[in-house]
């Protein structure tokens, strides 16, 4: 209106008949206010609200506006929320993780494969600490190779055990186990690749695909942890070591057509698996 004005030489009154434009618009505009721009600090104020509330949705970010003494309606908040597509934000999530299916098969040789998992409890004394079971076995014989309690396990200390056992037993093709974060460490795959070990991992959320280590848990659980109330750490493991040596050379097993795992690895000692060094 400001270039036809000064153009054509037009009276305000004559452009703002022809531009259909209310003169007091006009005015109000040439005074400095721009209703585009009337929504600028509550945008800004929206946008600095959810970057540091990620989680937060409409409600707790109006209310919060209204107590930093705000006094914007909600109407007028959530248009403003709305155009700025706030509505279909959703809070961060983990990355998923994604596994092949695989099959569980028994391995045809002793020593093949090792399955592997934690157990969680807590020991009863003047601390109650939460405890961890590492828990790890042969897949083929059944034979629990590592039963031992610690009030943490990391990644460092899960290779040591793991060292601990390969010493003695030899190192296996594979082993399997599910995600947990110590299982999916960069050191334990850096471990296991070193020694030309395979880590087979289960899908998430399908533990079915473990079922022999799950099997062992729960066995552990019934016939050792819930038999006894333990109030040291030492006193736990002195009775994990008892249970090992009873589930190992004593426990039937129907699955092994009722002989001990030791039985097993006795009467199929041509079927042991010897890895070829890496």
């Amino acid at each position: 209106m400001d270039h036809i004005h000064s153009v054509k030489a037009c009276s305000i009154r004559h452009c703002s008949e022809v531009l259909g434009l209310r003169r007091q618009t006009y005015y109000h505009r040439k005074q400095g206010f721009r209703s585009e721009h009337k929504d600028d600090e509550l945008k800004m104020a929206l946008k600095q609200a959810t970057r540091q509330f990620v989680a937060w949705g409409f409600w707790m970010v109006f209310h919060y506006l209204r107590n930093q003494g705000h006094a914007w309606n909600h109407k007028r908040v959530y248009r403003v929320w709305t155009e700025l597509e706030l509505n279909l934000r959703r809070a961060p999530k983990r990355e998923k993780i994604r596994r092949e299916y695989q099959q569980l098969l028994s391995p045809a040789r002793i020593n093949e494969g090792w399955a592997m998992d934690f157990v969680s409890d807590w020991v009863v004394g003047p601390a109650q600490d939460s405890i961890r079971i590492i828990n790890i076995m042969d897949e083929s014989s059944r034979k629990a190779l590592w039963t031992e309690a610690h009030k943490s396990i990391s990644s460092n200390k899960l290779i040591d055990v793991l060292d601990k056992v390969v010493a003695w037993r030899g190192q296996p093709a594979y082993i399997r186990c599910d995600n947990g974060p110590e299982f999916i460490s960069e050191k334990l795959r850096e471990w296991a690749a070193s020694r030309g070990i395979e880590i087979k991992y289960t899908q998430p959320g399908k533990p079915s695909q473990n079922g022999l280590i799950e099997r062992l848990n729960k066995t552990l659980r019934v016939e050792c942890v819930d038999q006894n109330w333990f109030t040291s750490l030492d006193e736990l493991n002195e009775a994990l070591q008892n249970w090992s040596v009873t589930y190992n050379t004593l426990r039937p097993h129907e699955n092994l057509k009722y002989k001990t795992p030791d039985q097993v690895e006795i009467l199929n000692q041509n079927l042991y698996f010897y890895p070829v060094a890496a």
